[in-house]
């Protein structure tokens, strides 16, 4: 049925500010500030639909990304009329819409073993949802969603498992020629412009996706034409739609300032270390766990209204303008610094005062529900792959190893180089960053699912689990607190 809604959602009026992607309509829109975020996100928790159907809202210090469902599969038949109000919601504010700055992150695990025998495994190492048939959903609706792609028995395993990356129509064809023209081969067009599936100098394999957003069936003949389809029947919109409302020269000249600010910041490693030291010391911060986007709380709530309350008293502090919220409808994650070496010394108050807040509003926090995920792309020395990565997803380069949404919800990915003599045969795995009082549960409930430890423990701050097919994931705690002796 989701197809058919999809369909419908893209044919439907006064949608222009919203593009398609595996995680449903998502739109994104330019604020001033993380208070004028929260004001805004506040504004659509108030919709009587949101209280039904309430979305997924992330406040950032340059923008609010709105996602109307977790899934494209919960697509409904009012889903048309609800992004017609959050667009309201937004001229009303006087925001921008970026629909063109979208995108989503897709994990494809490859198994040549029956999909119910490795798929327990996962859904216990992510700490994921069953979702409809083989997928599998973040609860948090954070991490990337998970399939699982059948093959051939008698296929070699070499590369376990690739990236899908879906981006909006019109930014389709731009994003495939700066990958290419940075080092990555076209390996399959036959459904362009569906999809393309590219490739690094290392041989590691992403599909550029577009179906989501494409305004025709699945099955429509292959042509780039499709490309030009106007949404609507009317020309499209320009990427920054709504560019005329009230504020909105300055509300997207400020989201440009604040992203090239998080670009370009870069605190000395040195002091990032001991401010990653301080907060796993410090005995009154054991709300914020740390993990590899940095400190993290979670304080749970009882409804979206309540999480754009919370997170409206949050964007009132001192400093609030360093913050990443993430509004659900049962809680609010609030996190300090997209890395640890970015910490500054005033985050360690930044985080007391919300949590004091948190306490005063009735909100409950819950460390275990914090975790983030990040992929790891594998290559040889010689091999210059990073910058396809960076060029084909849009991320910022991060030291000298890994690359990062500056808008802090797509996973990051870390290069892993490897010895010459080391074969590339799993050339990705994931990384699963938790606190370390999870950890252990998290190890026991894979391995109850069919996992084995391939490398690690407890002592190292990580493990290496295998599913049943050989895929590999890193449960990793290293990053949080030292246990109590």
């Amino acid at each position: 049925m989701a197809q058919e809604q999809r369909l419908a959602f893209l044919a439907a009026e006064g949608v222009d500010d919203w593009r398609v992607a595996y995680c449903g309509p998502i739109t994104r829109f330019a604020t001033a500030s993380v208070r004028a975020g929260a004001a805004f996100a506040a504004t659509v928790a108030a919709l009587d639909a949101a209280a039904e159907h309430p979305p997924l809202i992330d406040v950032r210090p340059g923008c609010v990304v709105v996602r109307l469902v977790r899934d494209l599969i919960d697509l409904d038949d009012g889903a048309a009329e609800r992004a017609r109000a959050v667009s309201a919601v937004a001229r009303a504010h006087g925001l921008v819409a970026q629909p063109g700055r979208t995108q989503d992150v897709q994990v494809a695990v490859a198994t040549s073993r029956p999909i119910a025998e490795v798929l327990p495994f996962w859904r216990a190492v992510l700490g994921y949802d069953d979702h409809v048939g083989d997928d599998l959903v973040d609860p948090r609706g954070r991490g990337p969603s998970i399939w699982f792609q059948p093959l051939d028995p008698g296929r070699p395993l070499r590369h376990a498992m690739h990236l899908d990356l879906a981006v909006p129509r019109e930014v389709a064809p731009a994003r495939l020629a700066e990958a290419l023209e940075a080092g990555g081969r076209l390996a399959f067009d036959r459904e362009a412009p569906q999809y393309w599936t590219c490739a690094d100098s290392a041989g590691n394999k992403v599909d550029l996706v577009t179906w989501p957003d494409l305004p025709v069936p699945e099955d429509a003949p292959a042509s780039l034409d499709v490309l030009a389809i106007p949404r609507n029947g009317s020309p499209d919109a320009p990427v920054d739609a709504g560019a005329g409302s009230p504020g909105a020269s300055e509300a997207s000249e400020a989201s440009e300032s604040t992203d090239a600010a998080s670009a370009t910041r870069t605190a000395p490693v040195e002091h990032g270390e001991a401010m990653f030291g301080a907060f796993r010391e410090a005995s009154d911060l054991v709300d914020w766990p740390v993990v590899f986007s940095g400190p993290t709380a979670w304080f749970g709530t009882g409804s979206l209204a309540e999480s754009a309350a919370l997170a409206t008293q949050f964007a009132g502090l001192a400093g609030a303008d360093r913050l990443h919220l993430d509004l659900r409808a049962d809680g609010v994650a609030a996190r300090l610094a997209r890395d640890f070496a970015e910490l500054v010394d005033a985050d360690l108050d930044l985080a007391r005062r919300i949590t004091a807040v948190a306490a005063t509003f009735g909100a409950r926090s819950d460390p275990s529900n914090v975790q983030t995920v990040q992929i790891a792309i594998a290559s040889k020395a010689d091999d210059a792959v990073r910058p396809f990565w960076r060029e084909l997803f849009a991320y910022a380069e991060h030291g000298d190893e890994d690359l990062v949404d500056l808008d802090g919800r797509g996973p990051s990915l870390w290069f892993q180089e490897l010895s010459p003599e080391k074969p590339l045969r799993h050339a990705f795995h994931v990384d699963v960053s938790v606190p370390r009082a999870v950890g252990r549960a998290r190890v026991d409930a894979a391995l109850a699912a069919g996992g084995r430890i391939a490398a690690g423990g407890e002592e190292d701050g990580w493990w290496t689990l295998a599913d049943p097919a050989g895929n590999k994931v890193d449960i990793a705690v290293w990053a949080d607190r030292e246990p109590s002796p």
